[in-house]
C-alpha cells in the first residue's frame, strides 16, 4: 500500500492529456519521479516540461501507442533505466464513441477494445511481472490503477459498444486485484463519470446517432456533470492510499452505482427516459 508518493516511480499511460495528466500534475506535486507514455512525441514533451516547471525533478516520457505490442515491448526498459520495477502505474489510456449497437461497425468495435481493453492488458503483461520479482526481493509491492468508467458500471444508452470495453476493464481489476494481493500489490478500477477533458470534443458517432442534435446532448452530458480532471485525480491517489477497489467518482456515476443497486427499476425507467432525444435524433435523421 502506497501512503507517500515522494521519490515513487510512476508510470501513466495516456499521460501527455487529460486525466493521465491531471494525475501526473497531482504526483508532481507529492513529488514523485514519472514516466509518461502517450503517442504524440510533441505533445508528450510539452506535458514533461509542464511538469518540470512545476517542480517535478524527474520526468521520462515514451511515444508509444498502447494498442501495438511492440510499443509497449519498449516499456521494461524505459522503467529500467529509471528503477527496478515501477511503483504506480496508472492506466488512464483510453478513446470513447456512441451509436445504436447494432449500427457501430465491427472495425470500430475492434478498435475500441484494442485501445480501451487490450491496451491496459498490454501494459499490466509488461510491468506486473518487475513488480512481481522486486516483491519476492522483500522490497516492495506496488499498485495498479485502470481508468474505466461509470459506464463500465451502467450500461448508458447509446454506449453500447464502449461500455463493453469499460465494463471488461472493471471486471478483470477485480481479478487482478485478488491475483497480486498476496504480493503486496493493489489494483483500484477508477470509473468516472463524464469528464470535462479534451476527449469530450471528440466523441465520434455512428449510424443514425451521428447528427448535430445526438453530438450536442453528448456534449451537454459533459458540461452537465461539472466533473474536472483535478478531482479525478485526487481522488484517484486518495483510492491508492486506502487500497481502495473500486473509486466511483462524479455525480452522474456515483448516482448511476448507487441506483442500479438500490432500486434497479428506477435506473430502467431514467434510461429509457435519456434514450428520448436519441430516439428523437433517429427520426429526424430517418
Amino acid at each position: 500500500m502506497i501512503k507517500d508518493f515522494r521519490n515513487k516511480l510512476c508510470v501513466i499511460t495516456g499521460g501527455s492529456s487529460g486525466i493521465g495528466l491531471a494525475v501526473a500534475e497531482a504526483l508532481a506535486r507529492e513529488g514523485a519521479r514519472l514516466l509518461l507514455l502517450a503517442r504524440d512525441p510533441a505533445q508528450l514533451e510539452r506535458a514533461a516540461q509542464q511538469l518540470r516547471e512545476m517542480g517535478a525533478a524527474d520526468v521520462a516520457t515514451i511515444s508509444a501507442d498502447v494498442s501495438r505490442d511492440e510499443d509497449i515491448a519498449r516499456l521494461p526498459a524505459a522503467i529500467h533505466a529509471m528503477g527496478p520495477a515501477a511503483d504506480l502505474v496508472v492506466n488512464s489510456a483510453g478513446i470513447v464513441s456512441g451509436g445504436l449497437m447494432h449500427e457501430v461497425p465491427m472495425a470500430e468495435w475492434r478498435r475500441l477494445h484494442e485501445i480501451n481493453v487490450l491496451g491496459v492488458v498490454r501494459v499490466i503483461n509488461a510491468v506486473v511481472p518487475d513488480m512481481l520479482a522486486r516483491s519476492a526481493r522483500g522490497e516492495g509491492g506496488g499498485h495498479i490503477v485502470n481508468i474505466a468508467s461509470g459506464a463500465g458500471l451502467v450500461g448508458f444508452t447509446g454506449l453500447g459498444s464502449y461500455v463493453a470495453t469499460k465494463a471488461a476493464v472493471v471486471g478483470f481489476s477485480e481479478s487482478l486485484r485478488s491475483e497480486l494481493a498476496a504480493a503486496g500489490i493493489g489494483v483500484t478500477a477508477v470509473c468516472p463519470g463524464f469528464v470535462q477533458t479534451p476527449i469530450a470534443s471528440k466523441v465520434q458517432l455512428f449510424g443514425r446517432m451521428d447528427t448535430p442534435r445526438t453530438q450536442a446532448f453528448i456534449q451537454n452530458w459533459f458540461v452537465r456533470n461539472n466533473l474536472k480532471a483535478e478531482t479525478v485525480a485526487a481522488r484517484t491517489l486518495s483510492a491508492v492510499r486506502a487500497n481502495r477497489a473500486v473509486m466511483v467518482v462524479g455525480r452522474d456515476a456515483v448516482s448511476g452505482y448507487w441506483t442500479k443497486r438500490l432500486a434497479p427499476w428506477l435506473l430502467d425507467r431514467v434510461m429509457k427516459r435519456s434514450a428520448r432525444p436519441l430516439t428523437a435524433a433517429r427520426k429526424k435523421a430517418a
